[in-house]
């Protein structure tokens, strides 16, 4: 049985720090996960989204997940995954997701619609205000 991965990310433009926000639940884990982690130096919300989806994937490798479908709402990076389009600010990610995911039996991108992501923007949201809160 696959494990769901949910990611999303929260843009800070002034500050230039990111929010990143991950869940991973499924029958095969004794209990749901979700993980948060800022970043500073971010310099667009479509290299948040590629940051989240790539600790997201590298956390699952640690937990040994075997198969997992990852869920993000963002189309443009997922076409860069998929090999279908390529943004030059995430090559690099990209290029870290790629090997990362050679780590599973199997793994699967999917869309889902931003209405669908609330829980996720807001854990990503909530980790990107906190860290703002702790640094005045």
């Amino acid at each position: 049985m696959a494990v769901a991965c949910n990611t999303d990310a929260a843009w800070d433009k002034d500050r230039k720090k990111a929010g990143l926000a991950w869940t991973l639940s499924g029958s095969s884990l004794p209990i749901a996960m979700k993980g948060t982690l800022v970043k500073d130096f971010i310099g667009l919300p479509l290299v948040a989204e590629a940051l989240a989806v790539r600790e997201a994937l590298s956390k699952a490798v640690e937990l040994e997940i075997s198969d997992l479908k990852v869920y993000t709402d963002c189309t443009t990076l997922l076409g860069a995954i998929n090999g279908l389009s390529q943004r030059k600010e995430i090559i690099g990610i990209v290029s870290d997701i790629r090997p990362i995911s050679t780590a599973f039996a199997s793994i699967f991108f999917f869309h889902v619609p931003r209405s669908k992501n609330i829980i996720y923007d807001q854990l990503a949201k909530a980790s990107l205000r906190l860290s703002v809160m702790n640094t005045g």
